[in-house]
This record gives structure tokens, C-alpha cells and sequence, in this order.
């Protein structure tokens, strides 16, 4: 505590004096200076860690795994959490790697790929292979050290055996989804090649251009295409395991003056983007979570203050089998003129709003549309109709 305290206080000394007036020669050495001090308190902030770690500090004090409370109580981000708790729970296995962050000659940044490199080698290649990759470490920056990881695993992989080599790569996999503080979620992760394969065939035409008023960019399609995979599988009943006895819904907690707003039977009037969010915590409107509820199981919890519940309503507006079944007969695909988006990436849409224009669950009410052209009519200024012969009918308002 005495020596933190003390880099505090010098930080703090050193911080009252004016960078601006200080010579040329003085301030590149008080920079460097700062950035040899900045990797040492991180060697020391890793072996804090590593103590805290084993004997569950912050679980006891705190409530929270140590990586949770980084994040949490700390505001620290996901990947530089993971990065210090994958170096502080190998520094008693790696001393090495222990002594060089302690002495400053590398940065957390470059010991967490070394760590996670030598943790995949053969035990007789850990040592020497993480001595070579630390002498290097002290002429790499971290994206060239993570370079130099990848070649050091491949060149242990040049003896083994086809069935090994497909072991070690299918070990390899992941998959991560990381909460963005814009309210998004980040994906990042490894497939094998089939399951790459696999992915590529289906969202590919899943993220063409729809018609001649899709002006998404391809990032923006294939982002929409992955949607589109996650919204037909919740649609098909044997294929997502139950949750305490029921198919998986969604729960919305929203506020009872925004709720009513949302709601209120009149087209012209714009939706507010206040008051709701789920029960995980994820921010939605009540425009959003009404574009959820079309083909959803939705349960409202309508709340008026942080805790008065009003009213906890039954599953609603959905849309019986039989109507399903003739829709599917009649739609063939997205019902969007031009649209080529096949059946089962579509969910059926009330032509006449079933909150806000009091519209039945009818044959003649619905129609099948894709994600994009669902979130198309709710979100922007389109309107979709039946014509009197049946025909689906689009245009701008």
C-alpha cells in the first residue's frame, strides 16, 4: 500500500510540472522515463492480481470474480481484463515471463500472447521457445510479438501428424460476445474451416441486396444476415432447449408512461426512444421492443417508478398455426415486392399494427418479411398493405 501510494504521489509531483517548459533532450527522457515506470506498475498491478486472484479478494469483499470486477467496479474493458488475469494466473508458472515485466524490459501487452503461446507448446518446448520469444519482445512492438506467436506455433506443429494437426486447430475455436457501451454487441473468434465453410454458405445469400431500396453496405448485410439465422432459430421449437419448462421468450420491462406512448392508436404520431429495457439490462425502445412482440411471445411487465409492477399480461397476438400454415402456402418468401429472402428467414408482420391499429390476427392482416424490411416498416417513413385483390402493396409516406 506504501509503495503505491508513493508512485501516486510522484505521479502527482511530476504531473505540476509544465510539460511545454521543459528543453527538447529533458522531456523524450521524462517520456521515456514515464513509459519504463508505466510497464514496471503493471508488472506490480499483475502480481497484486495474481495474489488477489488465488485468494478470491474481490469474490469475498467485492462480489465479483476478479476479471467481473475489473471490468465492473473498475471500468476497465473486456479484452484488457482478460489480458492481465491470462498474465497474473501464469506468472507462478512462468518466471521468465515474471522477471521480465518485473524489470520493465516488456509490457503486459507483450507477455499476453507469450503466455497463451507457450500454455498450447509441447511441455519440453515451453521453456525455450518462451526464453526466445521474451529476447525478442525487447525489439517487437505487441502486434509484431503476436506475429512471431503464430510462426512459433506453427513451426511446433511441423511434425505432427494430420490427425493431431486437426485436433490442435478444432481445439483452437471460439466464439466471444463482448457488450459495447453504445448499447451493441462485438463478435470475435476462431472457426475451423468447416464451420467457416459452413457460415459462409448460409449468410452469403442471406446478405444480398434485397431489392432496389436495400442501400446497406455488405458489413451491414452480413451483420443483418447473422440476425436473420439467430431469429429463425428461435422460430423452430426443437431446436433451442427449454428454459424452466418453456420455449425461450423475451421478458420486456418498460416504463408505464413511455409504454402507453408507444402505443397510443395513432400512425402520425413519432415514438419516443426512452424507458425500456429487458431484464438482462440491454436498452430497447418501445418502437424496438413492439417490432420484437409481432411474432414473439411476449410477456410485458408494465412499471410505473422503479418497482410497482401494473400488470404482468399473458403471451399475446400470436398467430395461430393454421393462419401460419395458409401464409406460408400464399407468401412463398418475404412478402416485400422484389425481395428474394426465402420463407424461413422471415417472420409474419400485422399489415394493420396490433397494438397501435388495433389489427386482428388474420390470413388477411399478415404477411411474411424479412429482418430487414420488418425493421424497414417500423422504423422508417415505408408503408406495406393489402390491396383489395390481395396484393401486398409498398410506398414512402
Amino acid at each position: 500500500m506504501r509503495a503505491a501510494q508513493a508512485a501516486l504521489d510522484a505521479v502527482k509531483a511530476a504531473a505540476a510540472v509544465d510539460p511545454h517548459a521543459t528543453p527538447d533532450e529533458p522531456l523524450l527522457a521524462d517520456i521515456e522515463a514515464v513509459l519504463q515506470a508505466r510497464r514496471r506498475l503493471d508488472a506490480y498491478l499483475v502480481k497484486q492480481l495474481q495474489a488477489a486472484h488465488t485468494r478470491d479478494v474481490t469474490a469475498e469483499l467485492r462480489g465479483r470474480a476478479t476479471k467481473r470486477w475489473l471490468i465492473e467496479n473498475q471500468r476497465l474493458s473486456g479484452s484488457a481484463a482478460i489480458r492481465l488475469m491470462t498474465v497474473a494466473t501464469a506468472l507462478p508458472m512462468r518466471p521468465q515471463l515474471a522477471d521480465a515485466l518485473e524489470s520493465g524490459e516488456i509490457s503486459v501487452e507483450h507477455a499476453a500472447p507469450i503466455v497463451t503461446t507457450v500454455a498450447k507448446l509441447h511441455p519440453a518446448e515451453k521453456d525455450l521457445s518462451e526464453k526466445i520469444l521474451l529476447e525478442a519482445s525487447h525489439d517487437l512492438d505487441p502486434d509484431l510479438v503476436r506475429k512471431l506467436c503464430v510462426k512459433t506455433l506453427d513451426a511446433s506443429a511441423a511434425g505432427e501428424t494430420a490427425e493431431q494437426r486437426r485436433e490442435r486447430v478444432h481445439g483452437s475455436r471460439y466464439l466471444n460476445l463482448l457488450d459495447t457501451w453504445q448499447g451493441m454487441t462485438r463478435i470475435e473468434g476462431m472457426l475451423t474451416a468447416e464451420q467457416g465453410a459452413a457460415l459462409r454458405a448460409v449468410l452469403e445469400p442471406l446478405a444480398q441486396r434485397l431489392s432496389g431500396d436495400d442501400d446497406r453496405l455488405g458489413g451491414q448485410r452480413r451483420a443483418d444476415a447473422l440476425a436473420t439465422l439467430a431469429t429463425a432459430a428461435l422460430g423452430f421449437d426443437d431446436l433451442l432447449p427449454e428454459f424452466n419448462g418453456e420455449q425461450p421468450h423475451v421478458n420486456v420491462v418498460m416504463q408505464y408512461d413511455p409504454l402507453l406512448d408507444a402505443l397510443r392508436p395513432f400512425a402520425d404520431k413519432p415514438v419516443t426512444d426512452d424507458g425500456g429495457v429487458t431484464i438482462n439490462g440491454t436498452e430497447v425502445s418501445p418502437a424496438t421492443a413492439r417490432m420484437l412482440a409481432c411474432d414473439a411471445q411476449i410477456i410485458p411487465v408494465v412499471m410505473r417508478g422503479p418497482s410497482e409492477v401494473l400488470d404482468i399480461g399473458r403471451a399475446t397476438r400470436v398467430w395461430p398455426k393454421a393462419i401460419r400454415k395458409a401464409l406460408q402456402l400464399e407468401d412463398h418468401g418475404c412478402g416485400w415486392p422484389g425481395c428474394q429472402m426465402p420463407l424461413w428467414a422471415c417472420r409474419i408482420h400485422h399489415l394493420r399494427w396490433w397494438h397501435r391499429d388495433h389489427g386482428p390476427t388474420s390470413k388477411q392482416n399478415g404477411v411474411h418479411l424479412c429482418n430487414f424490411h420488418h425493421w424497414l416498416v417500423h422504423n422508417k417513413p415505408w408503408k406495406i398493405w393489402r390491396n383489395p385483390m390481395g396484393k401486398i402493396q409498398i410506398a414512402r409516406t
